[in-house]
């Protein structure tokens, strides 16, 4: 997918799209906290692939022994996936793709 796919996928409003608008608030909630559930989780499915064995390990130490801070968490990845961004720009799209693709 190229970046041009991705800033459209990105911009595109999946509850007009799947003509959804109209559902309860609650509902909308709910499908949003799923749909960052799956996100988040592609995310770090990524993340880990794309680390060596030892950086994997440095990750897992920082999970386990310092799992409250954010920024720690932050930084390492930042500092190991320069990319980052586009990675988790990348997964946001491939989740709205493939919505959009299954009520097609």
């Amino acid at each position: 997918m190229d970046k041009k796919e991705i800033e459209k996928l990105l911009s595109t409003d999946l509850f007009k799209e799947l003509n959804l608008e109209d559902i309860e608030p609650e509902i909308k909630q709910t499908i949003l906290d799923d749909a960052g559930y799956v996100i988040t989780r592609g995310i770090w499915i990524k993340i880990i692939e794309s680390l060596s064995e030892e950086k994997q390990n440095e990750l897992a130490n920082i999970l386990k022994n310092d799992s409250e801070n954010a920024e720690a968490i932050a930084n390492f990845i930042k500092k190991e996936i320069p990319n980052y961004e586009d990675l988790a720009k990348e997964e946001v799209a491939n989740y709205k793709s493939m919505l959009l693709a299954k009520v097609k």
